[in-house]
């Protein structure tokens, strides 16, 4: 991906320039065809630009507003790689433990390790197959199970199975299923209003009908089979500032002190960790799509300079250029 250089210098004034970030967001978004909510800021939350694009549902006319969810696709794992974290803190797991202490029947698990799953560096490959039923949590591991490869190598190789397997290694640490540990970790303390499993959602929430990219709302199936399958790696609903809520916990000490997220974010060495990229440039990004939708965040590690786009109705050009003129615009 090549997003970014060092941030820019602008000399506007803050209601105007806040006004025009706004204005740029939403005219790109007309021009690419985008559907759905960009979060913008340059100063942290306080100062963040939200708008909303297009339809959650054409056919309810149902617009994209500030309740309703998309699913978070691999934007997830950042979530996941929190709360492996808060258990690493807590003197419950290291960062060395093997696999096999959780997953024997894994080939090559007594090589791998909690640090490597994060990183997607386990040798761990798997297809993203669709199961022939919806399932449950419990089945969706023993599916993950069954459907991935173990090469021995220890290259670069990014996989849902690796967050599916952390998921699984945090039940299995707190006996507790992992919407549970979800509710408990992360949720309920920063008090998320929109964070949620579709099929629980209450009123005023909406869940955004998935279209295909284009110009007009030709809607896709709904693969719930699918979204069922990815345990900790795409199995959940947010909104864009909820997620910014999470980056920022992560590392203000409502979830993760900032030690703590450094040692996640693998000492903010260049490369995947702990579910998102790092750049040389100080910055962070980490992508997710999925039966249509599209899902990306980028910002600074410390979170001042961030956009966060949910999209039901993907832009008409590459994710990582869209993304990359959003953050041009708070950069």
């Amino acid at each position: 991906m090549t997003i970014l250089g060092t941030a820019a210098t602008s000399t506007v004034a803050p209601a105007v320039q806040a006004n025009s970030v706004a204005q740029q967001a939403r005219a790109l978004a007309k021009k690419y065809h985008f559907k759905g909510q960009i979060m913008l800021t340059k100063d942290y939350a306080g100062k963040a630009q939200t708008i909303y694009v297009g339809d959650a549902n054409h056919k309810k006319r149902l617009k994209n507003n500030q309740h309703t969810i998309y699913p978070t696709a691999s934007l997830q794992k950042a979530i996941t790689g929190a709360m492996i974290q808060q258990l690493i803190a807590k003197g419950k797991l290291k960062m060395t433990t093997k696999l096999s202490n959780y997953y024997p029947q894994v080939a090559y698990s007594s090589r791998i390790t909690v640090r490597q799953l994060l990183d997607h560096t386990s040798g761990i490959q798997m297809a993203e197959t669709t199961p022939s039923t919806v399932l449950s949590e419990q089945q969706a591991y023993r599916y993950t199970l069954k459907q991935l490869t173990s090469t021995g190598a220890t290259t670069y190789h990014y996989t849902n199975a690796n967050y599916t397997l952390l998921a699984g290694i945090i039940t299995k640490i707190t006996h507790k299923s992992y919407q549970h540990n979800l509710q408990t970790r992360v949720i309920k303390p920063l008090k998320l209003t929109h964070t949620t499993d579709k099929y629980t959602a209450k009123q005023p929430l909406t869940a955004a009908v998935s279209y295909r990219s284009g110009t007009n709302y030709h809607a896709r199936a709904y693969q719930r089979r699918l979204f069922s399958s990815l345990v900790g790696a795409g199995n959940l609903y947010t909104n864009a500032h909820d997620y910014y809520k999470i980056m920022c916990g992560m590392r203000n000490g409502k979830l993760l002190t900032r030690n703590q997220y450094r040692q996640l974010r693998h000492h903010y060495q260049v490369r995947y960790a702990g579910g998102m990229y790092h750049y040389a440039a100080g910055t962070k990004s980490n992508h997710g799509a999925d039966n249509g939708y599209d899902s990306y965040m980028y910002a600074t590690e410390g979170n001042r300079r961030a956009i966060v786009y949910f999209a039901n109705q993907r832009a008409t050009i590459d994710a990582d250029q869209f993304a990359a003129k959003l953050y041009a615009l708070v950069r």
